[in-house]
């Protein structure tokens, strides 16, 4: 691998193939865990959020533009993060397996779990929405669940007819694995192309490298960064990166987006060196991720405003401001993490395992709750903490007793640890009794 201008080998300081051929960044599989759980606590703050009601199952009698903000910020880069790290990951598993390999592993861990999630969830978001839609009355449950299934049934039905195409298609929070399969297709689509249009295309690789090093490697990255996705930003509906769960026809801007990113983490494993670079500037990035907060935040209640002239100005600038909060917000969490998160943790190890059927539960049980504790006239800073508390113990029991030692957690996971009735070393330091199939 090219190093960058300017990075020594001694400061290379990222993991090196063992004696079993494997590689493993502690770090960022700590920071992915945290990216999928930031969504956890985000749709937890949706009820809580000032004017979420149009488009969330309940609008609570509770809410405080802090909670806006939060989601807000949280919005901002979370996803961004994940697709980074699967870039990052993807070049990382293309050139341990192969493309075979690669496209074997991608169809187990990210499409058998997009389209088995989807089967599992579907109704039960949907029921949360009829419930809530019925005013939470214990008694129209049965109604709402039935009608629930109904509707999953009418989307398959669309699916087979391909009525979809018309009348869209509820993904749920799912979303975000279908985009990433997508973004698969069309970043090896195109690297596919190129290797066959592009004569010597090794001899671009060292130029690709240092484009890579002008990117990261200055204090100011994050102004390199924000132009291109400032571009994409003024091609969205909304004031951000838009939600396309309402349709299995890409959206292309989101596509666009997220491949963007997804290409910057794919590169970023070429030169490795840079995550030093990004871990001795994460004081900086987490501050400027602070004070851009500020505007951001002051700027977004313009998008409800009823003058499209006031908008269309300062909708420029607001999203300039917030492509820069927003990798601000990526660079400060992937810095935070390389500088202090980079050693074999058991607890992160966990937190890491869990947290892929964390996410692709939770919807469910985090609008139930919300739904239910609507009712109560408690302020917002009790029933989001109680909510997030709640949701995270019985997600993680449910991980532990019903995924981590069998077929979903080998499937999710890549691996099945020993059963155990309380979370223990999992595999130990010569793994056995642990069935694995990678840890990718």
């Amino acid at each position: 691998m090219l190093m960058g201008p300017g990075i020594a080998a001694t400061e290379l300081k990222i993991p090196v193939l063992s004696s079993r051929g494997s590689e493993r960044f502690h770090a960022l599989d700590a920071l992915r865990a945290v990216a999928l759980l930031l969504g956890i606590a985000l749709h937890a703050a949706l009820s809580y959020a000032p004017g979420m009601g149009a488009i969330w199952a309940v609008e609570d009698r509770s809410t405080h533009w802090l909670m806006g903000a939060f989601v807000l910020v949280i919005h901002s880069f979370r996803l961004e993060v994940f697709f980074l790290i699967a870039g990052f990951f993807a070049h990382l598993m293309l050139v341990r397996r192969g493309l075979a390999g690669f496209t074997r592993n991608r169809f187990v861990r990210i499409l058998v779990p997009c389209v088995c999630g989807w089967l599992l969830v579907c109704p039960w978001v949907v029921f949360g929405w009829t419930w809530a839609a019925m005013k939470a009355e214990v008694s129209a449950m049965p109604a709402a669940l039935l009608q629930a299934f109904l509707v999953e049934l009418t989307q398959l039905f669309n699916l087979v007819s391909l009525a979809f195409l018309k009348q869209g298609f509820i993904l749920t929070h799912i979303w975000f694995l279908y985009y990433l399969l997508l973004v698969y297709i069309v970043f090896l689509s195109a690297r596919a192309l190129l290797t066959r249009v592009v004569k010597n295309l090794p001899r671009w690789q060292p130029r690709l490298d240092r484009f890579t090093h002008f990117l990261i490697h200055p204090r100011w990255s994050i102004l390199l960064l924000a132009v291109p996705t400032w571009a994409v930003l003024l091609m969205m509906q909304s004031w951000g990166v838009d939600t396309p769960d309402r349709s299995l026809l890409p959206d292309v801007p989101v596509l666009l987006h997220y491949s963007i990113v997804f290409t910057l983490g794919w590169l970023l494993y070429r030169q490795r060196s840079l995550l030093e670079v990004i871990a001795r500037h994460w004081r900086f990035n987490l501050l400027a991720a602070v004070v851009l907060m500020v505007p951001v935040v002051a700027l977004s209640g313009y998008e409800w405003l009823p003058s499209v002239a006031n908008r269309s100005e300062i909708r420029l600038g607001y999203l300039f401001l917030y492509a820069l909060m927003a990798w601000s917000w990526v660079l400060a969490f992937i810095g935070v993490f390389m500088r202090f998160r980079r050693d074999e943790s058991r607890f992160w190890r966990y937190l890491s395992d869990s947290s892929y059927w964390l996410y692709i539960v939770h919807l469910p049980l985090v609008v139930g709750l919300q739904v239910g504790l609507a009712r109560f006239a408690l302020p917002f800073w009790v029933k989001f903490p109680f909510i997030c508390t709640v949701s995270a113990a019985l997600l993680l029991i449910s991980y532990q007793y019903l995924v981590r030692s069998t077929f979903i957690g080998l499937v999710l996971n890549g691996r099945r640890y020993p059963f155990a009735w309380v979370p223990s070393r999992g595999c130990g330091g010569a793994e056995s009794g642990c069935l694995r199939r990678g840890n990718d």
